[in-house]
């Protein structure tokens, strides 16, 4: 071999240049940063996700209980508390602090139903009238804090079966 075509194999064995080597980086350091902002927006998803989740089922399983109690009912009180006499004895619906809802029935211990209730309040419908005595339904708004920032508001009646049936088949 000579030594021009030496000199000539070592120029093309060099390796990369610092110029290839930054841009190489560059390039995986913008790769990488998308990978981390595709990870991070799906994380957030999934935590809002699952926070509308649990609202969700926080608002199924208090209206689910409140309409029952309320059917079951014939008495209703809306004042200062929720209280529906019913066969059981007394439930009563509560919004204590730091937002939490609980659910008492006669002299049981209270049960939490949410830890996310920002307002609750109870109307009575009753004929001719605002007597919760004679209720044929009730008026029930529930706020649940849903973020930092947003609420969300839920409004709907329940009928006092036993109330409705009386009034219906008087003489």
């Amino acid at each position: 071999m000579t030594q021009k075509t030496i000199r000539t194999k070592k120029r093309h064995l060099r390796g990369v240049t610092l110029v290839e080597l930054l841009i190489a980086l560059t390039l995986g350091i913008v790769v990488l940063g998308g990978g981390i902002q595709i990870f991070i927006s799906g994380q957030q998803a999934y935590n809002e996700a699952q926070r509308f989740n649990r609202l969700q089922s926080d608002l199924s399983l208090i209206s689910d209980l409140l309409a029952s109690d309320i059917r079951a009912g014939s008495i209703v009180t809306t004042s200062p508390n929720f209280t529906v006499v019913g066969p059981s004895g007394n439930t009563v619906y509560r919004l204590e602090a730091n937002n939490i809802l609980v659910r008492q029935v006669g002299a049981s211990a209270a049960e939490i139903l949410s830890q996310d209730i920002v307002a609750f309040s109870t109307d009575c419908i009753s004929v001719g009238g605002s007597n919760c005595a004679t209720a044929i339904g009730v008026n029930i708004q529930l706020t649940m804090k849903a973020s930092t920032t947003n609420n969300i508001a839920v409004n709907f009646r329940v009928g006092v079966r036993n109330n409705i049936l009386t009034n219906k088949f008087k003489s």
